[in-house]
């Protein structure tokens, strides 16, 4: 018999990994198609509605037969409300930097525009500073681009953000690019503007920081508790505007996932790069998701409010369902809607947080994510995107296996 060959694959595939968010759900849903009663705790979805002026617009645009080819940066209508969002959230930015349509370029989600922006700034080899814990997918996009992920510890005795010394020491001329998140998944933590000040001092001083660019990510924008009020970067430092690309989208701050309509900001130069890059690949997203979108951006603040209140209730359900348990480390979120929860003591010999979930998920049929894709490998972390009801029972289940 024939021995087939193994199939030799692209050498960018090398040491990436299958997004663990996205694995341990098709786990979960194949549970519960067995009728395993699973709580399932780890969906980065809001679980509210879209908008029912995005439905109406999609009617509208049906009607009216505008679902043909867009253009590959956006239709100009959402690219001009973008810009204008944006810069109401960039309010230090001087009149004749504000910015146009002309600088964005519309994404399927924010993943596409990190996706863009690291393709058109790596070159192999170019190092991207990550503070650590991160969203799982930016060391695998960062490898697939050709660069090498380095990470910035900012534990949980510092509030999961990154200081000003620790940036100074990471910077080199190895150095491409710096990814920001806040709010940040894992973790709800909020960076405030004097923070963000202060890293930008550094970015803008180091010897080695003059072509380093900042990614800012800002798909929580909206998900905020109040005693950290959300600080757009550039709101913060507006003399980094040319070397700062904003990601955002509404996936999560207005519920539209599964439309994946995303966004960059940024100077016309690098727009242009990631437009070519968009226009060799995807080309422009789908045509009712952008009027839908350009509906849902163009709603005010108070259509969400009550949401954001709800997702505040359930947080401070979740950690006062846990507040007792005096060996989890708890860490309250400012922001998005994960808690983010320390394990270690619970741990066995040997044992990292992907063996604790499994372990959780098999005995006590609660679904939650292991920190270590996340660059912990001691903590957990539970969404509170479902309803209460889910959250409660998940965390009695979750503490009476703890017992």
């Amino acid at each position: 018999m024939k021995m087939s060959k193994k199939p030799q694959f692209s050498r960018r595939l090398e040491g990436v990994s299958e997004s663990a968010t996205l694995k341990l759900n098709a786990t979960v849903q194949a549970m519960k198609a067995q009728g395993v009663d699973i709580i399932n705790l780890t969906a980065g979805e809001p679980d509210f509605w879209v908008p029912d002026a995005a439905k109406s617009a999609v009617i509208e645009a049906l009607q009216a037969n505008r679902s043909k080819y867009t253009p590959v940066p956006g239709i100009p209508e959402l690219r001009e409300a973008v810009a204008t969002k944006t810069n109401r959230q960039q309010m230090s930015l001087a009149q004749e930097d504000l910015w146009k349509a002309s600088h964005v370029v519309i994404t399927n989600g924010a993943k596409q525009a990190l996706f863009n922006a690291l393709l058109a700034l790596l070159n192999p080899g170019d190092a991207v500073l990550i503070p650590s814990p991160y969203w799982l997918s930016y060391p695998e996009m960062v490898k697939i681009a050709g660069g090498i992920p380095q990470f910035i510890s900012a534990p949980l005795s510092q509030g999961f953000k990154i200081q000003p010394q620790q940036l100074e020491n990471a910077l080199n001329f190895q150095v491409k690019a710096i990814i920001l998140n806040s709010p940040c998944n894992p973790t709800g933590a909020v960076y405030s503007k004097e923070e963000f000040q202060a890293l930008a001092k550094v970015l803008s001083h180091h010897p080695a920081a003059g072509n380093v660019w900042i990614i800012s990510d800002e798909i929580y924008d909206r998900i905020h508790f109040g005693r950290i009020p959300f600080c757009s970067f550039l709101d913060a430092a507006p003399e980094l505007r040319d070397r700062t690309i904003t990601l955002n989208g509404l996936s999560k701050s207005a519920a539209m996932t599964g439309w994946r309509v995303g966004w960059s900001v940024a100077s016309e130069e690098i727009t242009q790069a990631m437009i070519i890059i968009q226009g060799q690949s995807t080309s422009g997203i789908n045509a009712l998701a952008q009027w839908a979108g350009l509906a849902a951006i163009q709603l005010p603040e108070e259509n969400f409010v009550s949401q954001i209140q709800s997702f505040k209730q359930r947080r401070d359900l979740l950690l006062d369902q846990l507040k007792n348990r005096i060996h989890l480390e708890l860490f309250t979120p400012d922001g998005a809607f994960y808690a983010f929860i320390g394990i270690r003591y619970y741990l066995k010999p040997g044992e990292n947080s992907i063996g604790f979930a499994q372990r959780l998920l098999e005995e006590a049929h609660v679904a939650v994510v292991p920190g270590t894709p996340f660059g912990e490998q001691q903590f957990i972390r539970l969404s509170f995107a479902t309803d209460p009801k889910a959250i409660a029972e998940g965390c009695r289940r979750f503490s009476q296996y703890l017992n």
